[in-house]
């Protein structure tokens, strides 16, 4: 779970969903930013849903079935998000 870098609390699993795109603290009000290391690491897990291409092309997925499984998938996803979320104080770029 992200630690606030300013105040120093950790957030809970649902305060981290409920901030997931403001990502101000629930505990002293700043604003923080997502660490470039964790960008990264959730861009690749946003890669996961597209594995479903050729694994559909593959075992010839119905067109429900896939949506199904994509929808699963991010499902799956969005949960372990707060899991691999670092924050910071200041914007950091890639690098």
């Amino acid at each position: 779970m992200p630690t606030c870098q300013s105040c120093g609390e950790k957030w809970t699993w649902g305060q981290t969903i409920k901030n997931i795109f403001r990502l101000k603290c629930p505990y002293c009000g700043k604003r923080q930013y997502e660490s470039a290391s964790s960008r990264k690491n959730s861009g690749l897990f946003a890669l996961i849903p597209l594995l479903i291409l050729p694994l559909n092309v593959w075992l010839d997925f119905s067109i429900g079935t896939a949506s199904i499984l994509i929808v699963i998938i991010a499902a799956i996803i969005i949960v372990f998000i707060p899991f691999i979320l670092e924050i910071s104080n200041e914007e950091e770029p890639y690098v």
